[in-house]
């Protein structure tokens, strides 16, 4: 009997491509199933397969775990794309029997790990949030280094241990979400290297590749274009904190800018009192040339905008906003990342013209040049064409085969 493959999404704006690139390699054996209230309309995804599932009433829950269970285990693979709480609480209800795949979306392995977690802040943005945004957080910073092995000989100890010391190791192993990391069976980071940060958990999972979209479908009729004559500047991708902002603020205030507008897109996460913190720095230390995104417009209206951005700058030390760095990185914007990442690392070794943070200056606000600009369209059309990224659908499948041999 052939696999069948159930889907757990959130409603979000890769999940349609997504769903298109698993039908065009595979079709007609997957499920996707969207959380979703019964009440609630989808806001991303548009896909006539895409169906609700309501992990907040008990019963739909309940009902969903039994539909799986109950079926031909041998033959059943489910794909978590993030593994946020409520699927976290599905991972742990399903029979180990079953095939689970981690799709991880940043987020949820940094957002969910307070030993990463506290990793990816620069220090101007780590003190605004220990003060306004986390201010119980402190316990955990005491373990900095503490790591799985560590654990399982405190925890043999634990009666003998200092409260403090078992509430963090409580903190950070006896969690829903170190439980549920510890029955996936593959892991699917979004760039390969990123991997090794579940190896800290003791995860002992298989690796796999897949990209969500590829570069004609990402750029559409737009592949031939470029940004090398564009002067504007786009800074991170979002409005949640692990953008480090305020550093790039405080590097730009230094600079000419001249008649350059810098656009930082504040519509989509963070909360009100960062994005207005924000706002408030912006001006203050950018001035004329501060240009905020605080609404959501039209991916027309926001594709102009891209386009008229001929630098990146992307100060996130976790793996972050990398649909913008390959669309934009395609088409000749000079991009500079947080060296911190893997994404800096992976994409360097790869051969990809990249820039540290550190190397941001006056001198370096200018286009990429001709040179650069064709070896990085190269290589990310080698990363991310249509061809390719179907092929790491196919090698993702491999690997699903071989862990569901070896479960039987």
């Amino acid at each position: 009997m052939s696999n069948k493959i159930i889907h757990v999404f959130n409603d979000d704006k890769f999940i349609d491509p997504a769903i298109k690139l698993f039908e065009s390699v595979c079709p007609g054996i997957s499920e996707y199933w969207v959380i979703k209230k019964e009440t609630d309309s989808f806001i991303y995804v548009t896909s006539k397969l895409a169906k609700k599932l309501n992990v907040f009433n008990n019963k739909d829950f309940d009902d969903f775990i039994v539909m799986i269970n109950d079926s031909d285990i041998s033959n059943t693979i489910v794909f978590f794309h993030a593994l946020d709480n409520k699927k976290q609480e599905i991972v742990t209800k399903l029979s180990k029997k079953i095939v689970k795949v981690w799709f991880i979306w940043g987020y949820d392995l940094y957002g969910n790990w307070p030993l990463l977690k506290k990793t990816i802040y620069e220090k101007h943005t780590k003190r605004f949030i220990r003060k306004f945004l986390f201010q119980n957080q402190k316990e955990a910073i005491i373990f900095n280094n503490l790591s799985f092995w560590i654990f399982k000989k405190l925890n043999s100890f634990k009666y003998f241990l200092p409260s403090k010391v078992i509430r963090v190791l409580k903190n950070n192993y006896d969690t829903l979400f170190f439980k549920a990391a510890n029955e996936i069976d593959i892991i699917v980071p979004v760039i390969p290297n990123e991997s090794e940060f579940t190896k800290r958990i003791g995860l002992k999972a298989f690796y796999a590749p897949f990209t969500y979209g590829c570069i004609e479908d990402l750029l559409g009729d737009k592949t031939n274009q470029n940004v090398l004559n564009s002067k504007n500047i786009l800074v991170g991708n979002s409005a949640d904190p692990t953008n480090n902002h305020i550093e790039i603020f405080m590097k730009l205030s230094k600079m000419d800018l001249g008649e350059r507008r810098v656009y930082v897109p504040l519509s989509y996460g963070g909360n009100e009192k960062y994005k207005a913190f924000l706002i408030k720095m912006g001006e203050r230390l950018i001035g004329k040339n501060f240009y905020p995104l605080t609404t959501f417009m039209s991916l027309e209206k926001y594709n102009e905008i891209l386009l008229s951005c001929g630098v990146l700058i992307f100060n996130h030390v976790r793996q972050q906003g990398v649909g913008n760095i390959i669309t934009m990185g395609y088409l000749g914007a000079k991009i500079f990342i947080n060296s911190k990442s893997p994404v800096y690392r992976f994409y360097k070794d790869f051969g990809i013209i990249f820039f540290d943070i550190n190397s941001l200056k006056d001198s370096e606000i200018c286009p990429l040049s001709k040179k650069d600009y064709e070896n990085n369209k190269k290589l990310l059309f080698e990363l991310y064409s249509e061809d390719s990224v179907k092929e790491k659908i196919n090698e993702l499948l491999k690997v699903v085969e071989t862990v569901k041999n070896d479960k039987e």
